[in-house]
């Protein structure tokens, strides 16, 4: 007979939804601010106070529409219930009675109240509702109850609760959240990245009237903040949103609006206020509707004005920003941050394409379509779902409609004669479809002196260069210089005929890697069909082209880096060497790996040395790993023997091996990388343990198959590092405990 079973639920439930998904305290923050515009308010205050001290507190208030006690039991108390998600938030409130307009809700999870644990270890909780004859309620919740037995339920930990007749912080409706036992450090310098990050967090273009605001108050720094004539210097005062428009940049703009209905895009391109086009055109895109895309081109004379207003530069600002139903999702827009992989195409064609230290602007996705949600582990973007795709392919060709002007038409050039000045509307209408990369417009507008337009904005582009090189050749009769001239254009033909075909063939690939990227995504995590493709060779080619991708993915964001630099007042010659070194390693191990790959049986090139492996371990971490590697990760060897193990090796697959556990640890959230060497019965034992998410126990024995993964990765980085143990005449293991560390032994025989 069939027997009815339930669910338990540990208190652990609590970190795997709260301080496992909230990621960092800002994220925490923008959660709860977040709630309070979704309860209406119109004002949040942030108070932090007793900076330095055990008894340091932060205080979130609003005067939104609060809770009773029946939103209390049924909402906040309810463990992952939204009941935004289930449309019935407002059953019980008519906010056209009370407040001035509905807002699109910003969160929609039943998990931004576990953001209060991420900050502090106590939250006293103070709602009143706006409604007849309210009471204040307040719920004391000790979030270390839940921690101390991991063995007892969830429903078992007990909230204090208690009802007043009026608020202690004086509200007549909304909500306080005051935290207190804080889990980390507050200072001047993190306060003002809060502050800055708060001041990009909610749209302005989506508020009527500055319909809501967030004000911040530290007491200890008031003083101090006298020191700073900028409102962006000081922490204290109401946080000012940023809007692109109020910077006034003469510059190239382009707008694209996807219709609410999803039936048509009007786009227009504006350059230094004057009106390119204006096209309107049917949407080819069919799961997108009510989204505004505005990208903004940087020249020189831009950059400068928005560091003069903004007081940073664009590129400590951020590019390309995302908002979802006016609030920001990260990591869109944060500096370092490239989500679209716009820069990954820069570096394919520096002359061809703009990067993110040319490029601003925003996209607004204004519904509630759910195929276009937020990540539960806060501060990775959107789900990737077709939906999405479908937002990043929009993007792609507005943005190569800003390039083929930008670039194709002010550097490049196009040539205008002077009799397709008195060409008909026909052709004009020709150019622009050329422009905008569509066959099927509805409706183009364009100023009377279009080509007047187009041609001075080309006016300094190498198509007129050549050509007034020309012009001034054949008025002077110089024989050389006609020569030169005529060097000169066909060099330049062959230059466009060039840039022709590598932007198409660059388009194949990027079109191509997204589908791979697309169909990677959609496999289970075991990567069935790599399994079911197996074979040694086929894995070993697969593992090294995984490798290969780590190093070049290594090298792009070292040139990258590099090239930003240059821009720098003071080069640091010792840092640029420094990179160098790193580049020229990450692609001789590319070229080791591409040699192996081409010989028979697949037998590495690189020498077999008998040498201390040891030395070369700590060398390698020191020199190599140490330098190329983020400050998000601290990296510690430890040899506490100093004792010397000699043994046959080749160095590239050492390289190989601490590169894929350095790039799972990260993969895994870790903060932490340590290497320890030690002895057991004269042998060497090498230890590789972070502290990042681990590993479930029944997972343990899965991890070195080909193809599995417990994480975002392909599941061939530990395959081929089990590979390298074997070839090493060693056995590997591995402990975990989620949440706690990962350790991988390998012992050498």
């Amino acid at each position: 007979m069939a027997e009815i079973l339930h669910f338990k639920i540990s208190a652990a439930l609590k970190d795997i939804i709260g301080r496992d998904l909230i990621t960092d305290d800002f994220v925490a923050i923008f959660e709860l601010v977040k709630n309070s515009y979704d309860a209406y308010a119109s004002r949040v205050d942030i108070y932090i106070e007793n900076l330095n001290s055990e008894r340091s507190k932060i205080i979130i208030k609003d005067n939104g529409k609060g809770m009773n006690h029946d939103d209390l039991i049924n909402k906040w108390l309810f463990v992952a219930y939204s009941a935004k998600r289930e449309g019935t938030e407002d059953n019980t409130f008519d906010y056209r009675d009370k407040i001035s307009v509905q807002r699109a809700f910003a969160g929609a999870k039943g998990i931004g109240r576990f953001s209060c644990d991420r900050l502090g270890r106590i939250l006293y909780l103070e709602t009143t509702k706006l409604e007849d004859n309210p009471t204040t309620q307040v719920l004391i919740t000790e979030w270390e109850k839940f921690e101390k037995d991991l063995q007892a339920e969830f429903i078992d930990i007990s909230v204090l609760h208690e009802t007043k007749s009026k608020s202690d912080f004086g509200l007549d409706h909304g909500t306080v959240l005051e935290i207190n036992d804080l889990r980390s450090a507050w200072d001047r310098a993190k306060l003002l990245k809060l502050k800055e990050s708060l001041s990009k967090l909610i749209n302005p273009n989506n508020q009527k009237e500055k319909e809501f605001s967030i004000h911040f108050h530290v007491p200890d720094l008031i003083a101090s903040d006298e020191e700073y004539n900028d409102s962006y210097e000081r922490i204290n005062g109401e946080v000012e949103n940023f809007i692109f428009d109020t910077l006034n940049l003469k510059t190239t703009k382009i707008t694209t609006t996807i219709a609410e209905d999803g039936l048509n895009i009007e786009t227009e391109l504006i350059d230094g206020g004057t009106l390119i086009y204006r096209i309107k055109e049917k949407n080819r895109f069919q799961l997108l509707k009510g989204i505004n895309y505005t990208l903004y081109y940087l020249n020189r004379s831009a950059k400068y004005t928005f560091s003069r207003k903004m007081g940073l530069a664009v590129a400590s600002y951020g590019n390309i920003f995302l908002y979802k139903n006016g609030f920001r999702i990260y990591p869109f827009g944060e500096p370092g941050e490239d989500p679209l992989k716009v820069n990954l195409r820069k570096a394919q064609g520096y002359a061809r394409y703009l990067g993110l230290r040319d490029l601003i602007g925003q996209i607004e996705i204004n519904n509630d379509d759910n195929e276009l949600r937020e990540t539960s582990s806060r501060g990775d973007g959107l789900i990737k779902t077709v939906t999405y795709f479908q937002v990043e392919e929009c993007f792609w060709e507005i943005l190569k409609r800003l390039e083929k002007y930008v670039v194709d038409i002010q550097q490049w050039g196009w040539n205008i004669e002077e009799d397709d000045k008195l060409i008909d509307k026909d052709k004009i209408s020709q150019l622009i479809v050329s422009l905008t990369g569509s066959s099927e417009l509805l409706d183009i507008q364009y100023p009377d002196n279009f080509l007047d337009i187009l041609e001075s904005s080309q006016s300094g582009s190498a198509e007129q260069v050549v050509k007034n090189l020309k012009k001034l050749a054949f008025e002077t009769g110089n024989d050389r210089l006609i020569d030169v001239a005529k060097t000169a254009e066909k060099r330049l033909n062959e230059i466009f005929d060039a840039k022709k075909e590598a932007e198409q063939e660059a388009e194949f690939e990027r079109k191509q890697s997204r589908f791979f990227k697309h169909e990677l995504e959609e496999k289970e995590s075991e990567n069935l069909f790599l399994k079911s493709v197996k074979s040694q060779d086929f894995d070993e080619i697969v593992s090294f082209m995984h490798h290969i991708g780590i190093s070049s993915g290594k090298i792009d964001n070292y040139l990258i880096g590099l090239y930003n630099y240059l821009d720098e007042p003071d080069i640091d010659i010792a840092y640029v060497k420094n990179l160098f070194k790193t580049l020229i390693f990450e692609n001789q191990k590319i070229l080791n790996i591409s040699r192996f790959a081409t010989r028979a049986n697949f037998k590495l090139t690189t020498e077999l040395l008998n040498q201390d492996i040891v030395s070369y371990l700590n060398e390698y971490i020191s020199n190599i790993v140490s330098l190329q590697t983020d400050k998000s990760i601290h990296i510690l060897f430890s040899d506490l023997f100093k004792r010397a193990f000699v043994t046959s090796f080749r160095p590239i697959e050492l390289n190989i091996l601490v590169d894929n556990l350095l790039s799972n640890s990260k993969k895994a959230r870790a903060t932490e990388f340590m290497i320890k060497t030690n002895w057991i019965n004269n042998r060497l034992t090498l230890e590789f343990k972070d502290n990042g998410i681990g590993i479930e126990k029944h997972n343990l024995e899965k991890v070195f198959n080909f193809g599995y993964t417990t994480t975002s990765g392909s599941g061939i980085g530990l395959y081929h590092v089990n590979e390298v143990v074997k070839r090493l005449n060693a056995k590997i293991s591995i402990e975990s405990e989620p949440n706690k560390f990962t350790k991988i032994k390998i012992q050498f025989k």
